[in-house]
């Protein structure tokens, strides 16, 4: 069973999404470094700030987080990239209802929305 997890593995790394999704993941890494500092600072920030509210100010925190969000996500890259991964996760998610299938009826099927 392991060697046919790893055969799968192994078809997925070679696919053209699996590929630039990992090309994307080192660029974004590199280029926006800073920008991910900040996002997960300010989130960090936010999370404290919500468990907190005495102390922090939410709203502040929660303005800065969303600021530094969109910065981040803005960039074509980022983009991108998360199109890729859903891409894949819903290969992997029709994959795994296809081998639900053939074991049994009685599995439930994962759906993900689709927009």
């Amino acid at each position: 069973m392991e060697k046919l997890a790893l055969e799968y593995v192994s078809k997925i790394e070679q696919t053209e999404e699996f590929k630039r999704l990992m090309e994307l993941k080192s660029i974004i890494n590199h280029k926006y470094a800073l920008l991910i500092i900040g996002f997960k600072n300010s989130e960090a920030e936010y999370m404290e700030a919500k468990e907190r509210e005495e102390i922090f100010d939410l709203e502040a925190s929660k303005k800065r987080f969303m600021e530094a969000k969109t910065k981040l996500y803005s960039k074509e890259e980022v983009k991108e990239y998360f199109l890729l991964e859903s891409k894949i996760n819903a290969m992997l998610e029709e994959d795994m209802n296809s081998l639900k299938d053939s074991i049994s009826n009685k599995f439930k099927k994962q759906h993900s929305l689709k927009l």
